[in-house]
């Protein structure tokens, strides 16, 4: 059966205002259940669209407008060096809140991360439910406000860890997650997000820290983009002023009927931006649609140059990867080729997004492409299978440059066929010693029966282009993940693996992330155990791998992590199932000497 990779949008509940004793109270009022039969879910995350709750819009009096970090102690498992990492996300910041008429609020989902790292300074971005507080008004449940971009930062090279959230633009109470997190030759960090400006538009944003990582000032806006998902950052040396970094921006921007690739830049240290441009807005030929995401750009630090690789989504079972380049700074840009024979066009790279096609509930999760855990519990839309324990696939072209040589992780079906439920996944490298003349392809990571699946890989390669690292979750025969790191060396004989070895401690169970609650008016809604979240959503969209030091460096590695568990509280409708006590996402960092 052939299943449409157009996902619907959905809408974002509506702004609602509220009129208090001299003055007006504008909030985003949360939905809760009115009756047996009705319960709307705030919805954050999304894939090729953009879920996320709109900021609250004043609360008068007391709405906290960022936090600042908040220091917390060693994990629990142990000193830093220990095997399986340091949980560097403060586990204190979780919390439930209740009340009366409407099942518990868990807020206890971390995942999706971005490292950048300076000397001793590193910093990881990643979302984080956990800074969305609610209270209780005569009218409803209001969001204070929205801080979805978190961050945790070490200036001791990762011994210890401080916790806090980006600071949304001033007037705005939002941010809305999708790190990406670069750092310039200086020092200064930048965290590229989704968020809102003061008048509530959706927008890209970035946030600036000069003290190593410690804070960061309020957000600034990009570009605002109503349309706007999956942003990506990267900093460079300008290819003229070798001297000057220049920071670029790029996102997808969806439309009525196709979606766009847009750009924006920034040459004095992200104060100001550039008017947005689109720089690839593709249009159905057939053969290839009218969608593309997924955008990855990187800076080859050597010569200026600009990779933006991107997703272009086919009107067929392989999808392309499409890499426009820029030698001035993103005044004009020209597409890479790639002459695979069969491939639509020239100057695209097919790829199978791995994972089962299943029904992630409705309203919210969609069809969604997901590993999964545990039995079919049936009745999804379309006679696809549902899954309580699911986390969805994407195809983001992880990428990293140096020296003129270009890297692209893929994570990709060992079928021809999407959705095959008896495909196993591989991690591909794709790459380039010549900025694109000639390409080769190693498959990296195979599926076998021991290890069937292989996901989200994170690329990264050394200032001189030789040593390559690809971070990566790998799915094992009895469902459970782990995270695995290859090392690898481009030499005469070409690429050759020299090590792979596990990140995570053992291997963690996935959460509890699409809970049937049918109902007459929505038979096939589904929910997140944490209800700011939507479901199918868990382990995120990426993980984040960088090398750092000179020499031969090592990698800094952090990813989204079930290991820990949580308990939910009575009321939540796994209260007294045996998925009470399940796993629980949490953000964990190691550096490859840690093993």
């Amino acid at each position: 059966m052939k299943v449409s990779k157009r996902w619907s949008r959905i809408v974002a509940p509506a702004l609602v205002i509220i009129a208090g004793t001299g003055q007006a109270l504008a909030a985003q009022l949360l939905p809760v259940e009115d009756d047996a039969e009705q319960e709307a879910e705030v919805l954050v995350k999304g894939m090729n669209v953009r879920f996320h709750a709109r900021a609250v819009r004043g609360l008068a009096a007391g709405a906290r407008q960022g936090q600042g970090p908040i220091a917390h102690g060693k994990d629990v498992h142990g000193e830093r060096g220990a095997p399986g990492g340091l949980q560097i996300n403060d586990a204190a910041l979780d919390h439930i809140q209740t009340f009366a008429g409407t099942r518990p609020f868990e807020f206890s989902i971390q995942s999706e991360t971005s490292v950048a790292s300076f000397g001793k300074n590193i910093v990881v971005g990643y979302n984080s439910s956990a800074d969305s507080p609610i209270v209780q008004l005569p009218a409803g449940l209001f969001f204070e406000h929205v801080h979805f971009s978190a961050y945790s930062t070490s200036n001791d090279g990762g011994q210890s860890w401080t916790s806090g959230f980006i600071p949304p633009p001033e007037g705005s109470l939002e941010t809305d997650g999708d790190p990406s997190l670069a750092v310039d030759r200086r020092g200064n960090f930048y965290y590229a997000s989704l968020g809102s400006d003061a008048a509530g538009t959706f927008s890209l944003i970035v946030g600036k820290s000069t003290d190593g990582g410690r804070t960061f000032a309020p957000a600034v806006v990009v570009a605002a983009d109503d349309g706007s998902d999956k942003e990506w950052l990267a900093i460079g040396p300008d290819p003229v002023q070798r001297k000057q970094d220049n920071l670029y921006v790029t996102w997808t921007s969806f439309q009525a009927t196709g979606s766009e690739l847009r750009f924006s830049r920034s040459t004095d240290g992200g104060a100001t931006w550039s008017p947005q441009q689109a720089l690839f807005v593709p249009t159905d030929t057939g053969a290839m649609s009218a969608f593309i995401q997924f955008s990855n750009p990187i800076v080859d630090r050597s010569s200026g140059r600009l990779y933006i690789p991107f997703l272009h989504f086919s009107n067929s079972d392989a999808d392309l990867i499409r890499v426009l380049v820029s030698d001035d700074a993103g005044a004009t840009f020209h597409f890479l080729r790639f002459d695979i024979a069969g491939a639509p066009d020239p100057f695209g790279f097919p790829n199978v997004t791995p994972g089962l096609i299943t029904d992630c509930g409705n309203p919210g999760g969609g069809i969604r492409i997901v590993l999964r855990q545990g039995p079919d519990l049936g009745g999804g839309r379309l006679a696809l299978p549902r899954y309580r324990q699911a986390t969805r696939l994407i195809t983001q072209p992880s990428a990293a440059a140096a020296n003129g040589r270009l890297f692209i992780a893929l994570n990709s079906s060992t079928s021809a066929t999407i959705g095959d439920p008896a495909a196993g996944s591989q991690i591909r490298l794709l790459y380039t010693l010549n900025g694109g003349t000639k390409w080769s392809v190693r498959t990296i990571a195979p599926a076998t029966s021991r290890d069937p699946q292989h996901v989200h890989p994170s690329v990264s390669v050394d200032d001189d282009g030789e040593h390559v690292q690809v971070g990566y979750y790998t799915q094992q025969a009895d469902e459970r993940l782990r995270t695995d790191l290859l090392l690898a060396e481009v030499g005469g004989k070409g690429l050759e693996i020299e090590d792979v070895h596990a990140l995570s401690r053992g291997a963690f169970d996935l959460i509890p992330s699409n809970i049937p609650l049918p109902s007459a008016a929505t038979p096939f809604r589904t929910t997140n155990y944490d209800r700011l979240v939507q479901p199918c959503y868990n382990i995120g969209e990426y993980m984040s791998v960088v090398l750092a030091g000179k020499g031969k460096p090592s990698a800094q590695s952090a990813w989204g992590d079930n290991r820990q568990l949580w308990t939910s509280p009575p009321g939540s409708p796994l209260f007294g199932t045996a998925l009470e006590t399940h796993a629980q996402p949490d953000v964990f960092f190691t550096t490859s000497n840690d093993h």
